[in-house]
């Protein structure tokens, strides 16, 4: 791994890649969502138990955790097999080794969405200065770091799938096959291990911790979490790394 040619190759595919304004596109979109939600939460009152306490960092964090999958996976999808797909691939091959190539492609879409979260939770702490009149730096936080590594941890899945695939057609339908069991299993593992293999059960966990009330004692399930998340973006990525590199190209 060669950690120079890795951010070289980040920083080149966020800026001039074939694929950098498709990736910019889709985060933004993601981020947009976000804020007409935070902007017209006040027009539903009824929607809330306390409409005079509207929790804008949670209807933001909510609308990642149910939507942002999907915008992740309509960008990373063809991170590797659509390299493969072109022809490219060798090429790039000969200049960077495949553990920091596929890192590299890691990076270019974790970085930019989590540009976006970090814009979501200033724009979800003015709306709450604005309407409270408080500012609360350590929910910013919070929000904006499970928002990261809970859209790595999607991205790292959906990267294993395009290591594994020869066509951008065979990387989607896989990559959506693969949400749609990952789905299925965070509802029927409510009770049982399966719900410990999905990123939905980390990211559903900390939701509450997301509203403008909560609990010291829920720093344990904070903390829990973090690691947890943490944990399985490593597990993803070396199982990514070791795919790509038994692959034959």
């Amino acid at each position: 791994m060669n950690i120079s040619k890795i951010g070289i190759v980040t920083l080149d595919e966020m800026f001039k890649g074939v694929k950098s304004k498709h990736v910019w596109f889709f985060s933004g979109a993601l981020a947009f969502i976000c804020f007409l939600a935070m902007r017209y939460s006040p027009s539903l009152p009824f929607l809330f138990s306390d409409p005079s306490r509207i929790p804008y960092t949670y209807i933001s964090f909510m609308i990642i955790l149910l939507l942002g999958p999907f915008f992740i996976l309509i960008t990373a999808f063809d991170s590797i097999s659509g390299e493969v797909e072109k022809g490219t691939i060798r090429y790039i091959i000969s200049k960077i080794d495949r553990e920091s190539f596929v890192l590299a492609k890691f990076l270019f879409s974790f970085l930019i969405f989590t540009f976006f979260a970090l814009v979501v939770a200033i724009m979800g702490q003015m709306y709450n200065y604005q309407s409270f009149s408080t500012f609360d730096l350590e929910r910013m936080f919070l929000f904006w770091i499970f928002s990261s590594l809970y859209i790595g941890c999607f991205t790292s899945l959906f990267i294993f799938v395009s290591t594994l695939s020869k066509s951008s057609k065979m990387a989607f339908t896989m990559s959506a096959l693969l949400l749609g069991i990952t789905i299925y299993f965070s509802v029927q593992g409510r009770t049982e291990y399966l719900k410990y293999i999905t990123p939905y059960h980390y990211g559903f966990a900390v939701s509450e911790i997301m509203k403008n009330t909560y609990e010291i004692s829920e720093y344990s399930t904070v903390v829990q979490n973090l690691l947890s998340m943490l944990l399985f973006i490593v597990a993803t990525l070396s199982i990514d790394v070791f795919t790509f590199k038994r692959r034959e190209l």
